[in-house]
């Protein structure tokens, strides 16, 4: 039965407790993407954490069904859902830390941000659903699970690397 278990996980894992710091800080940053994508005030949050590189942003964050024309929107957001679903998903795979749990930690990921993305159209009176942002959440999962495993696999060897030298 171990040997089984050894095959759906990568071959050395980091100590419990700081895949137990990374998981609260995955919950934390799921919950706070969350909030930001369901928040009206999203644009006045990200001005005070990134001063006046944010401002280009805010104006396409402010943008949504109420304008006129597409004419008018600034560029796309795509970049921000890229990176903001990229990084949940890079936490939530390394605090599980198995082959099969980033897999079924991708699939939540990108399921809970179409519900996302949903739910903005639902119960935010400045946000709209844009196809163009589902896109970018489904990007950013498939980048983060990309530099998941590729966390996973360096990590392996390291410590592979680590033992022999012992």
């Amino acid at each position: 039965m171990r040997g089984r278990s050894r095959a759906v996980r990568p071959r050395y894992r980091p100590p419990t407790a700081l895949r137990v710091v990374v998981g609260l800080a995955a919950g934390l940053g799921t919950v706070s993407v969350i909030a930001l994508m369901l928040s009206d005030r999203a644009p006045g949050v990200l001005r005070q954490l990134f001063g006046p590189a944010a401002e280009r942003l805010s104006d396409r964050i402010d943008a949504s069904a109420r304008l006129p024309s597409t004419e008018q929107l600034p560029e796309s957001d795509f970049l921000v859902h890229v990176g903001l679903w990229a990084a949940v998903t890079v936490l939530i795979g390394l605090t599980i830390w198995t082959w099969r749990g980033l897999v079924v930690g991708a699939v939540g990921a990108l399921t809970l941000s179409a519900f996302v993305e949903v739910a903005q159209g639902r119960y935010s009176s400045s946000r709209a659903v844009e196809t163009s942002d589902v896109l970018g959440n489904a990007v950013g999962v498939a980048a983060g699970v990309v530099v998941t495993a590729a966390a996973y696999l360096a990590w392996s060897a390291l410590a592979a690397g680590r033992a022999r030298l012992r």
